[in-house]
């Protein structure tokens, strides 16, 4: 993989975006950003980060082994792997998925991430897979609801400079993301990653209320079709699909 460090970029996944639009060959590229102007997060969310606190990265993948129709196994895998990573520093059990594919650290979110794919006919062409973790920031704005980082959950800093040790965290979690989704190729390796990804699903088979329609249902979520909509079915046993705009977690800062 090529890694190319920026002190300051508008956005990480912008950046990239650009180089396809230039007709560039940008697969296996990965650009990291001290410091993002207009981080983007999911639903054109802003994505807000201290200077040199935290990772923001993006990598594009050549991902035009998987059908346009299963592009959610590119969310699955990415999430799986950010997981399994992160499980190597802080306790696994409180670590979830909350669809389609923020990290969580109990009721907190640890990190976000935005996934922007061409398509090219009935096949994908290139993943450009954003992430923003927090890190060592211990401090947020009033605006950001629920934000925890590493190191409020183990009171260490962590380096996010030296590239060059295999063992620095960004390179543990861009070989477990390019891992993760190359194994997508396999149809045995995408049951799997759904498993995982179900088993590790924040408020999965369990009861509890979302805005839905405007108003506040008692839900509970019980699956995802291939296009990644949210299954759910209240208590009279009616099912809801839900695609990303359609349903809020509630209370509002989860």
């Amino acid at each position: 993989m090529k890694i190319l460090s920026f002190d300051e970029l508008s956005s990480t996944n912008v950046w990239l975006y650009d180089k396809i639009s230039e007709k560039n060959d940008i697969s296996g590229t990965v650009v990291v950003a001290a410091h993002q102007t207009a981080g983007r997060g999911m639903d054109k969310n802003r994505w807000e980060s201290e200077a040199g606190k935290n990772l923001l990265f993006s990598i594009a993948l050549n991902v035009n082994f998987l059908e346009a129709e299963n592009q959610f196994t590119i969310s699955q895998a990415v999430s799986v792997a950010i997981v399994d990573v992160l499980s190597q520093f802080i306790d696994n059990q409180q670590l979830f998925i909350k669809w389609p594919n923020d990290i969580y650290f109990g009721d907190k979110k640890l990190a976000g991430m935005l996934i922007q794919n061409t398509v090219e006919g009935r096949m994908m062409g290139t993943s450009i897979i954003g992430i923003g973790l927090n890190v060592n920031q211990m401090e947020f704005s009033k605006d950001i609801p629920n934000p925890i980082s590493l190191k409020m959950i183990l009171g260490k800093d962590f380096d996010l400079e030296n590239l060059e040790n295999p063992d620095n965290l960004l390179n543990l979690l861009l070989s477990g993301i390019k891992s993760s989704v190359e194994s997508l190729r396999s149809l045995e390796n995408r049951i799997e990653i759904n498993r995982k990804y179900i088993s590790k699903s924040y408020r999965f088979g369990i009861w509890s209320e979302y805005f839905y329609q405007n108003q506040v249902k008692l839900l509970i979520i019980n699956g995802f079709d291939k296009y990644g909509r949210l299954l759910l079915h209240d208590k009279e046993g009616v099912e809801i699909v839900c695609d990303v705009k359609e349903l809020q977690f509630f209370p509002p800062s989860c």
